[in-house]
């Protein structure tokens, strides 16, 4: 996650800085909030998958995805709570009316290779997988797996019914979606995958990268990764 010293955070913020308010807030599971905001668009306008970055505290910034776009100016994201992590802080402490600045500039659509895809990631990546989905990218089937928090697997279950959603394993991050990849690839069910889309914890993904390519035909360019954390470093 980015840290920068707090003239830099200010500087960046009077640069990329996009005013907003906190519309609504809702717990949509034990582990998981939906924020919506009120925002100043950026070049472009918003777009579902727009990163956007907030200062969590003067020297750490957070960064989110975008994954729903109600109008011009109102748009959501979807944030898993982790502990005690600066994020999640800086999130529990939003109200409807909070005032904060987005950095945000103009989007770049992620080029997702394939028409058959297979989407894996924890619980930081399912706003993401939410506005890869909106947009489609062209995809003609997309197998999306997601490893989350055990009490909010039933609700996300309920809330994302074309989603596989796994229980994860305290100790191990990473553990069950590679369990079931490596089932998945073991039976032929991912033969004809040719794309992917790896999101979340590092060391995991790089678990996941190898068993794609060693058990299917893809290769590395055709697979997508993008960590949001690892072990041993500073929560969400």
């Amino acid at each position: 996650m980015p840290t920068a010293p707090a003239l830099v955070g200010r500087f960046a913020e009077a640069l990329m800085g996009r005013r907003a308010c906190v519309l609504a807030t809702e717990q949509i599971a034990p582990d998981f909030l939906e924020v919506e905001f009120r925002a100043e668009p950026p070049p472009g306008g918003w777009q579902p998958g727009h990163e956007v970055q907030v200062r969590a505290t003067r020297t750490e910034g957070r960064r989110y995805t975008v994954h729903g776009v109600v109008d011009a100016q109102r748009i959501t994201i979807l944030t898993v709570l982790h502990g005690d992590a600066p994020g999640t802080r800086w999130l529990r402490a939003l109200r409807p009316g909070t005032e904060i600045t987005l950095l945000a500039g103009k989007h770049v659509a992620a080029r997702l290779p394939g028409t058959r895809l297979i989407f894996l990631g924890d619980g930081s990546a399912l706003g993401t997988f939410n506005a890869h989905t909106a947009v489609g990218h062209g995809a003609v089937t997309t197998t999306t797996v997601i490893e989350a928090p055990p009490g909010s697997v039933a609700a996300l279950s309920d809330r994302c019914p074309g989603y596989r959603i796994l229980p994860a394993l305290d100790d191990e991050p990473g553990a069950t979606t590679q369990a079931w990849l490596d089932d998945a690839l073991r039976n032929g069910d991912l033969a004809d995958v040719d794309g992917a889309l790896l999101l979340g914890h590092a060391q995991s993904i790089q678990q996941q990268r190898r068993a794609l390519i060693t058990g299917t035909t893809l290769d590395r360019r055709a697979i997508t990764t993008r960590p949001y954390w690892a072990t041993g470093k500073a929560g969400l």
